[in-house]
């Protein structure tokens, strides 16, 4: 609420007694929008009353004013946007105790909707206790997950220019991809720079090729024999301009990375354990690994370990990239926020639906999709790990044959989370046990199961040796 003379439209105050339950008279509702901010503030006469307020950092100071001024010790906001956040960070170096709740659980309030009676419904609800609030890390880990996230942006960035290198050559018939394996590779990418510096002769652009690549140099000819256009050249030099400048962002971030990682004291001083996927590294199999895209400028691991005493990359999928995910996501390895391995996946909505009344399965058990980072990449690590010769790709390939292919991925996922969980809380080393160990337990379990059912009819079941 402004001072300002000539800004009535902010200073609106609606009186409202609340007839829906018990206020408490420490706790505000605020509804958030882009221009305007709405807060329920409880008032023990009329019930709440409404404020209305603009959007802009003083306004947001005013805010925090009225709230004080009140005798509000806590705001409850749902996670719109991300309008949210300053109006957060202001109340919480302020002193309040700004609790985020998830929109989906807010629903909407009975009877007529408006703003106002958003904030008194999410006022209310708090009060009541039928809202939790949602997780957030701690303030001093926020930097690293915003650069973690900035990151993850940028790499789509250059997906997207690939993208558009790839279309800008197929507009002129160059069939670069049928040639070489990717197009950002040494080959590719030597053969896109001299293109967009004005290059058609393909018998030149052939010979740009890497000593490494298997194919003939009449199939690269052949490849590169185009229709050539001034304005598909310009799109691939645009495109290619970008891909660059993306490359240089994506070094810039993992410097940022490295500095907040370096800022966080050291647990252990030694170097991490071998793991199954440690033979990789074996000079004997260095031929067979192709370089990765996208791979930090410095040790993940090495420094995740110092940091944890938990090397997460051992498990089956999950990659340095996404190791380091779960650790900005969390703020940590604390999950002290969720009492045991089923919230948490809950929380990751990568647990059964459960949705029983009347002592049958009303509706489909099948979560909502989620835009958790620690989800999606546990469920792209899934993906990795269900070719794996692990017990944990096992798992995943017996889940696909049982259901279809998402779910069995899903399945995996919640293993996966529910394996992060315990590693943090407990401080475990994971230790692979193959894809055999895996297969001898359902075998086990299997046999179990038969001789449970022979008992029920009357039968006792005699194992012979084949």
């Amino acid at each position: 609420m402004s001072n300002d003379n000539n800004s009535n439209h902010f200073k609106k105050t609606q009186q409202h007694k609340n007839k829906l339950g018990y206020i408490d008279p420490t706790v505000a509702g605020i509804d958030i929008g882009d221009k305007l901010i709405h807060v329920s503030i409880p008032d023990g006469k009329n019930g709440s009353s409404v404020q209305e307020f603009g959007t802009t950092t003083p306004e947001l100071h005013q805010i925090v004013k009225a709230l004080k001024q009140a005798k509000v010790e806590t705001g409850v906001m749902e996670a719109t946007g991300v309008y949210w956040i300053p109006l957060y960070e202001i109340m919480e170096k302020s002193g309040l105790t700004p609790v985020l709740v998830d929109a989906k659980n807010v629903k909407n309030p009975p009877g007529r909707k408006s703003d106002v009676t958003d904030a008194q419904w999410i006022q209310t609800l708090y009060s009541s206790g039928l809202l939790r609030p949602a997780y957030r890390p701690p303030r001093d880990r926020l930097k690293l997950r915003a650069y973690v996230r900035q990151r993850m942006g940028v790499i789509k960035t250059k997906q997207y220019a690939l993208l558009h290198m790839e279309k800008a050559l197929q507009l002129m018939n160059i069939k670069l991809s049928t040639a070489t394996s990717d197009i950002a590779g040494v080959t590719g990418l030597n053969i896109i720079r001299a293109i967009a510096n004005g290059e058609k002769d393909p018998h030149k652009l052939s010979a740009l090729r890497s000593k490494l690549c298997r194919k003939e140099e009449h199939v690269f000819v052949a490849a590169l024999t185009g229709n050539y256009q001034e304005e598909h050249v310009f799109a691939l030099k645009q495109a290619l301009a970008l891909y660059d400048f993306s490359h240089k962002q994506l070094e810039e971030c993992d410097e940022c990375i490295k500095k907040e990682l370096e800022n966080i004291p050291d647990v252990v001083h030694t170097p991490p354990p071998k793991n199954h996927k440690d033979k990789i590294k074996d000079p004997r199999f260095s031929k067979l690994k192709k370089p990765k895209k996208n791979e930090f400028s410095f040790d993940v691991r090495a420094t995740l370990w110092k940091k944890t005493g938990i090397d997460l990359t051992a498990l089956a999928g999950v990659a340095e990239t996404t190791a380091l995910v779960i650790y900005a996501e969390l703020g940590g390895i604390d999950v002290s926020a969720w009492n045991s391995e089923k919230a948490f996946s809950s929380w990751l909505k990568l647990s059964p639906g459960n949705n029983i009344s009347g002592g049958k399965q009303r509706k489909s058990k099948r979560q909502k999709p989620s835009a958790n980072y620690i989800s999606q990449a546990l469920r792209m690590s899934a993906v990795a790990a269900k070719k794996s010769d692990t017990s944990l790709g096992a798992h995943i390939r017996r889940a696909c044959g049982r259901a279809d292919n998402p779910r069995g991925i899903k399945a995996g996922a919640h293993k996966l989370a529910i394996l992060v969980y315990q590693m943090c809380k407990n401080g475990w080393l994971y230790h692979e046990k193959g894809a055999e160990y895996n297969e001898k337990i359902h075998a086990e379990k299997a046999l179990k199961g038969l001789h449970k059912k022979a008992k029920l009819l009357g039968y006792a079941l005699v194992l012979e040796a084949v």
